[in-house]
């Protein structure tokens, strides 16, 4: 079996597969860069034992992060707990795409982005260009044509933008992100909701407007913490895939490793 771990700025999603790539289970947990690797591998254990899944049979490890200290206690639990050295994400590895000429340093990438959009051309291998939206910490667009990564944009994550309001007023609450009953806000967290939630699809349909003149028919994707319900809003969307990132630790890997 295969373990993947996606490590973000806010959340870390693991994936547990068979061999053949059919997904065992998930789990989603806070990131904390203080724990350590025994920590996380007893959240692991204890999580695995309640969906009667037996640990010893993992025999490979891929790691996404954009969390470096993690990288590292990821790496160690991998060794410790599953005596395999792990497939770490990054530009450097074998990838399903090629970086456009006018992409200045692909070594920046994050491992995030990269999964993204090699799950993107796995999974669609007859779309010729297609866009990622990635609704994390922070919201991605990547830019893909004909198997050549074209660039991307990185926006404030729409959860980012309500804790900045919240931590930097004295006055206003913090509001959950949903869709609001009105735009006529009645009172201050509806003020606030409906902002947040318009002002997001505004941004996100002018950003796509932006691409589509340097494309001819992409096909839109989504994916991502709140991703599921923005899309909704969205019509140029074309489909919302809640396991885009940690399915594409799953293929890299093969395509690494296809000898595993």
């Amino acid at each position: 079996m295969l373990i993947g771990f996606d490590i973000g700025n806010t959340h870390i999603v693991t994936g547990i597969y068979s061999n053949n790539g059919s997904q065992l289970t998930s789990f989603r947990t806070a990131t904390n860069a203080n724990l350590t690797e025994d920590q996380y591998f007893s959240y692991l254990k204890t999580l695995s034992d309640f969906k009667n899944i037996n640990l010893k049979e993992i025999n490979s490890v891929v790691i996404s992060s954009v969390v470096p200290n993690l990288t590292n206690i990821f790496n160690f639990l991998s060794k410790k707990y599953f005596n395999t050295e792990p497939l770490i994400i990054n530009s450097k590895i074998k990838l399903p795409f090629t970086f456009s000429k006018e992409i200045e340093s692909p070594s920046t990438m994050g491992a995030d982005r990269i999964v993204d959009v090699a799950e993107a051309i796995f999974k669609y291998p007859d779309k010729n260009e297609i866009i990622v939206i990635d609704f994390g910490t922070a919201t991605t667009f990547e830019i893909i044509k004909n198997k050549t990564y074209l660039g991307g944009c990185i926006l404030p994550g729409i959860n980012m933008s309500i804790d900045a309001l919240f931590s930097k007023t004295s006055k206003l609450p913090k509001v959950r992100f949903e869709k609001p009953e009105t735009v006529l806000g009645r009172n201050t967290v509806e003020h606030i909701n409906t902002g947040i939630y318009y002002g997001a699809i505004g941004q996100i349909k002018e950003i796509i407007s932006q691409y589509k003149k340097h494309l001819d028919s992409p096909y839109i994707i989504s994916t991502g913490g709140v991703g599921k319900i923005i899309s909704n809003e969205i019509s140029e969307i074309n489909e919302y895939n809640e396991n885009l990132a940690v399915d594409g630790l799953f293929s890299l890997f093969k395509y690494n490793k296809p000898e595993n």
